[in-house]
């Protein structure tokens, strides 16, 4: 009896003991713009292409890594302008997301949960993962493609739109 009483607590006190983390601070800036993006609304469907109208957008996402490839991401989503008639630029959209990205892997993968919050408020999940193309100590040049779907808000379903969207950009970990 006594030696399982110590067992269990030396156990116990190893599950407790903190563990060394390596916490570490990202920057990514990034110009992205949609190649193809599909909507369907009340009973009419519609879709374009990068063709049809360029729509850039800047993509900022500050990142938390709590492990060495795991981060928790704020990003921060405008876009700048639309061409083609017709066409207006993307909305502003603030979410949190997680990052996973293995320092020693030339791909990573995200997940995160932006929200629109100009215009009509709308959740989105947006999923991707790029290729660090350049990558140094500190600094890394990324090439990344995402997709968009609609959660709800603003009257849209998850199948009532869809966007693939590619981007390049800089990443500083700090």
């Amino acid at each position: 009896m006594r030696h399982s009483l110590l067992l269990g607590l030396s156990g116990l006190g190893l599950l407790l003991t903190p563990t060394r983390v390596e916490a570490q601070w990202s920057l990514r800036l990034a110009l992205e713009a949609p190649l193809y993006v599909h909507t369907s609304s009340n009973g009419q469907s519609s879709s374009f292409g990068i063709n049809d109208s360029f729509q850039p957008t800047i993509d900022l996402i500050g990142s938390y890594f709590i492990t060495g490839s795991v981060g928790l991401d704020l990003e921060l989503r405008t876009g700048m302008a639309a061409t083609g008639t017709g066409y207006t630029r993307q909305r502003t959209s603030l979410g949190a997301g997680v990052t996973l990205d293995d320092p020693t892997f030339p791909l990573y993968g995200r997940v995160s949960f932006p929200i629109q919050i100009e215009d009509a408020v709308v959740a989105f999940l947006r999923a991707g993962g790029g290729l660090k193309i350049l990558d140094m100590a500190f600094l890394r040049v990324y090439f990344e493609l995402t997709a968009d779907f609609p959660l709800g808000g603003g009257g849209v379903g998850f199948f009532s739109s869809q966007a693939v969207n590619a981007g390049l950009g800089v990443w500083l970990r700090l």
